[in-house]
């Protein structure tokens, strides 16, 4: 399929859609490179979020149970994303040579990763609203997902999945050497060994846009406070929407279902941070530190007809009150729709326990 001068083809070995690549083995036991990217990807996601989560004075332990419920439901939702795609576009063959349930061997669709443990996190940290602020939450969890995803792609690149369309003239692949052009000599499953072709590195750009997006809104604007809380979840949907929404015409797969699931990202992205950034009805103070802002919600909207429906959340003003106390002279600003509030206000506002 490839014609390139100074190059024979017919000395490269082509690798058939979905052959893993193997990190040891013990005995008849192969681990695949696959797993450990992905596991490395999960503890690394973990280990940033439970850096904000305890510089907010969060308890551990409720960041254990998260723990406990995103890994499972990221696997499930994931995998179920990946069988509806392949029930829609493949149903007389939906698994060649696999099965439904054979996760170790790739076919994990991020999108569905993402959808079903942030529903189920959302449960839960509902039901413990007295103790996290679920906008605070979704600031730290869901931007860093970023960085799981940006290490498991390359475990995509071990399983020789995720690729693109042909390379025809090796631009996209022989500029990285031709140790890695080789390993995107692949064939399509289905396909005859002939077909075998350089294909674009997808799962390399989706690795860089996936770094990137995790440096600026991880440790930029998490890390400085430079939004309000829930704002860098709603823009972490937004993201990661448009970066799939670029990268789906250039799969060798390409399908609407995915780029439909892109468009909804970004729309529920952008409605998130509108909501969180300007209309919120919730009031925060922002502190500032010595090198950061933080935020605590010091009263509630009058929203009086929605009631028992709005969260009584105490927790902030805990925060609040610590925060201030050692901020050791630095200022408090208000966000920007609020009025300057001073110290001894904040601390009279405080409802009685």
């Amino acid at each position: 399929m490839n014609q390139i001068s100074g190059i024979d083809f017919s000395t490269w070995y082509p690798f058939r859609e979905g052959t893993a690549t193997y990190l040891f083995s013990i005995g008849s036991w192969d681990f695949p490179i696959y797993t450990f990217t992905m596991l490395v990807g999960i503890l690394t996601a973990i280990v940033t979020i439970a850096f904000f989560w305890y510089r907010q004075r969060y308890a551990m332990e409720e960041l254990a149970v998260l723990v406990l419920i995103t890994i499972p439901m990221s696997i499930i939702g994931a995998r179920l994303w990946y069988i509806f795609e392949r029930l829609i576009y493949n149903s007389a063959n939906p698994f060649p040579n696999s099965a439904w349930y054979a996760v170790w061997e790739g076919g994990l669709s991020i999108q569905g990763g993402v959808i079903l443990p942030t529903i189920a996190n959302l449960i839960y940290i509902f039901f413990k609203r007295n103790k996290i602020d679920y906008r605070l939450a979704i600031s730290f969890i869901l931007p860093a997902v970023l960085i799981g995803q940006a290490i498991g792609r390359f475990g995509n690149f071990a399983n020789h999945e995720v690729y693109g369309r042909i390379d025809y003239d090796g631009s996209h692949t022989l500029i990285w050497g031709e140790t890695f052009a080789r390993q995107m000599y692949i064939y399509n499953a289905t396909d005859p060994i002939s077909s075998a072709a350089l294909r674009i590195p997808l799962f390399l750009y989706e690795a860089i846009f996936s770094l990137a997006g995790y440096v600026v809104l991880v440790w930029i604007f998490n890390f400085f406070g430079l939004f309000r809380p829930g704002t860098v979840g709603g823009m972490y949907l937004f993201y990661y929407g448009v970066v799939r929404f670029i990268m789906e015409p250039l799969r060798e797969e390409s399908y609407d279902y995915y780029t439909i699931i892109a468009y909804i990202f970004v729309f529920f992205g952008a409605l998130m941070v509108w909501y969180f950034e300007i209309f919120s009805t919730h009031r925060y103070v922002r502190v500032r530190l010595k090198y950061r802002f933080d935020y605590a919600l010091v009263y509630r909207s009058s929203l009086s007809w929605m009631g028992p429906l709005l969260p009584k959340t105490k927790i902030p003003l805990i925060t609040l009150e610590n925060t201030l106390e050692g901020a050791k002279g630095s200022e408090v600003a208000t966000t920007t729709d609020e009025p300057q509030i001073s110290r001894d206000r904040l601390r009279k506002r405080r409802p009685e326990r």
